[in-house]
């Protein structure tokens, strides 16, 4: 049995169907054609509106590639179809099918993560205290670099100190979905 979901995601471009057939995801674009074995699958994150709305979109991860499948049809400006049910069936059969076919790909909801948000803001303080000591240097002023190069790092060791008490995201069994999200 063949499950289908189709939606037209941008103005200028023709209707997309997705078919989940036998193992494989096709997505088939105007007349290109493209395959996603399950085997490959490698993330499955479920996004839902922040609002509370009925949109949905759903981004699948096959190694390096992406695809993106959305809940609702584009009609004209402004104006979107809204194809939920198609959707969630696919969603569904998606995760299940490839929970089975992929056991060691991961399942979970779109939302940010503060480990990741964390990470990078460590990160860009790592960048900006050693461009603070590197300008002070240059300029002449090696102890007003150094003092704010110190405040820096003493701020990014105690980031360093929370990263393992948070947690590493919202994950769920991909047989039984949030029925919240895919009604």
């Amino acid at each position: 049995m063949e499950i289908s979901h189709r939606a037209r995601i941008a103005p200028f471009q023709p209707e997309t169907v997705w078919t989940l057939d036998a193992g494989t995801l096709v997505e088939t674009r105007g007349g290109r054609e493209r395959r996603f074995p399950l085997t490959h699958l490698t993330r499955y994150r479920l996004a839902a509106d922040p609002n509370g709305g009925r949109q949905r979109s759903l981004l699948v991860t096959f190694g390096r590639r992406r695809l993106v499948i959305t809940s609702q049809s584009y009609v004209g400006p402004g104006r979107f179809e809204d194809r939920l049910a198609s959707f969630s069936t696919l969603a569904r059969a998606l995760a299940a099918v490839g929970a089975d076919l992929a056991p060691r790909a991961r399942f979970g909801l779109a939302r940010l993560a503060p480990r990741t948000a964390l990470t990078w803001v460590m990160g860009l303080l790592t960048f900006g205290a050693a461009a603070t000591l590197v300008f002070s240097l240059t300029a002449g002023m090696v102890a007003v670099g150094v003092d704010l190069t110190a405040r820096m790092v003493f701020v990014l060791l105690l980031l360093f100190a929370a990263l393992p008490w948070l947690g590493r995201g919202a994950d769920f069994d991909p047989h039984d979905p949030p029925s919240d999200l895919l009604p």
